[in-house]
């Protein structure tokens, strides 16, 4: 008990203990010379992030988790060259490790920097920032379901660069998602273009080509939830690699305490039929998120969304709403208390999730 005690005190103290590091001392004598940067330099960091949570209408409703626990090191290798490997020691949905970033980035000119390695997918904007900057405690389940990349990365090569207003990102990646091998040649392409309105509106666009791959070794997830686990038997002559795409558009504004984001995604996949045919399979959806800073601990947050995973069936025979409402607490940075209510209502037969409730502590370290 002594030593559980100790753990928690160390876990609470330590954003603490680290922002008053940060306070430069008062000078009391002549001003050096600032000092040379000494290459390499690097940085650890790292985020844990606890949850307790309470599902209506569940035989099991609460439970106790470590949604994420995560570590790593970024920095710079000489003024031109950047690294940042990050590990999950904890990683939804089945909590074991995985290699969650290792990227290499090279700056070249405002115009082009590029960047190797497993990193981030460009598209959207939910999935291609970090889950902490996220004001809900967890990405939307609309963009999660729409997802075709574990993890929202895959390894690869971007090209990325700013032009006054304009951000531009574009990707060559295997098209598989991270830490997964590649089945075919890397002809997967993503990318995002955006563009600043005005100072706090800003507004983008984002595409993704690509094939992936069917076989009696490798059955997709998106077969699975189509056909069901029980009715996926793949034949020879459903073997091989089918296309698919995705387009989305994003927006975000912020004036004052008040932040505003929306993104809509429209995704179609070829899906083999057992009979050597292929039909188009069509699914969209997105969200509304609003939250207000109150103060600078305080801010409540709000967000609709929607998925309908079969654009061929009606809505009210398939559809997915969330309506979410919740309240964040600021200790430091992205140090915060969060609780989250989610009203769910998935119309698929068979489906009767009952409304969640979960309560975060995200600890940065």
């Amino acid at each position: 008990m002594k030593q559980f005690v100790l753990l928690l005190l160390f876990f609470f103290t330590f954003p603490i203990v680290s922002q008053s590091a940060e306070i430069p001392a008062e000078s009391t004598g002549p001003q050096e010379e600032p000092p040379v940067t000494k290459y390499p330099s690097y940085q650890v960091f790292g985020f844990i992030e606890q949850d307790v949570t309470y599902v209506h209408n569940s035989d099991d409703p609460a439970a106790f988790q470590i949604r994420r626990a995560r570590i790593g090191v970024r920095g710079d290798v000489t003024d031109r060259i950047s690294v940042n490997i990050i590990g999950g020691v904890v990683e939804p949905p089945d909590r074991t490790p995985r290699v969650v970033g290792a990227a290499v980035d090279f700056d070249i000119h405002p115009l082009l920097q590029l960047r190797t390695g497993q990193f981030q997918v460009p598209f959207g904007i939910e999935g291609a920032e970090s889950v902490i900057m996220n004001h809900a405690i967890e990405r939307s389940s609309a963009i999660r379901r729409m997802n075709p990349f574990h993890m929202f990365s895959d390894i690869g090569i971007q090209a990325s660069g700013s032009y006054n207003r304009v951000t531009y990102a574009v990707a060559l990646i295997n098209g598989t998602g991270a830490n997964q091998p590649a089945l075919s040649d890397p002809t997967t392409v993503a990318g995002r273009i955006g563009f600043g309105v005005t100072d706090g509106l800003d507004i983008g666009g984002s595409f993704h080509f690509g094939p992936y791959r069917v076989g009696e070794n490798h059955i997709p997830a998106i077969l699975v939830t189509r056909l069901g686990p029980e009715a996926v038997t793949i034949s020879g002559e459903m073997s091989g690699d089918y296309d698919r795409y995705q387009l989305g558009g994003d927006v975000e504004w912020q004036i004052d305490g008040l932040f505003i984001r929306a993104e809509y995604r429209y995704r179609n996949d070829e899906i083999p039929n057992q009979d050597g045919t292929i039909r188009d399979w069509g699914q969209h959806g997105g969200y509304l998120l609003a939250s207000y800073r109150f103060t600078q601990q305080w801010q409540g947050v709000v967000r609709y969304e929607m998925h309908q995973p079969d654009t061929e069936i009606h809505f009210d025979d398939n559809g997915l709403t969330i309506y979410t409402a919740g309240v964040n607490y600021y200790f430091d940075r992205q140090t915060r208390l969060s609780l989250n209510y989610e009203l769910i209502n998935d119309r698929r037969t068979g489906y009767h999730p009952g409304n969640l409730l979960t309560i975060q502590m995200q600890l940065m370290l």
